[in-house]
């Protein structure tokens, strides 16, 4: 008789206590995560480039190329170091549609931006793939540093 008085109290507690949360309790933090970032179906995913965009002769290349073309003004700077990050936006032709660079000294950004626009003027660059082998458009961001060594 015990035994079977304790073998359905612990189904009870079992059943009352495997209950699952009410709307009243408190939720999960995935839970709350999900209430405030719901996903707007209408609106893809980015693309996933597997193969990047590249320069005909590679990004060292197009660096080379730029400071080959960077003005001689920027050198008479007091700085040493100079460092700036070009952003460059490449269509699924090769064509580069924006560029912009981003750094701490804006005369020495100005410098790259123009230096970038004469390099890549009338250059096809190689456009990004995605894991299906289409072109995509890519942001392709490299990092300029210019040492002045007296």
């Amino acid at each position: 008789m015990k035994k079977t008085l304790l073998l359905v109290l612990v189904l009870t507690l079992n059943i009352l206590a495997a209950q699952k949360i009410k709307s009243g309790q408190k939720a999960t933090t995935a839970q709350k995560f999900e209430k405030i970032q719901s996903q707007d179906l209408s609106v893809p995913p980015p693309p996933i480039t597997l193969f990047p965009a590249q320069f005909p002769e590679g990004n060292k290349g197009f660096i080379k190329r730029i400071g080959e073309n960077l003005g001689r003004k920027i050198l008479n700077t007091s700085s040493k170091n100079l460092k700036t990050q070009i952003i460059l936006k490449i269509d699924p032709s090769g064509n580069v549609l924006n560029i912009s660079t981003y750094g701490p000294n804006e005369n020495f950004n100005e410098e790259v931006k123009k230096s970038v626009k004469i390099v890549t003027e009338d250059i096809k660059w190689e456009p990004a793939k995605n894991k299906e082998g289409s072109k995509v458009t890519d942001i392709v961001r490299l990092p300029f540093t210019l040492k002045i060594v007296e």
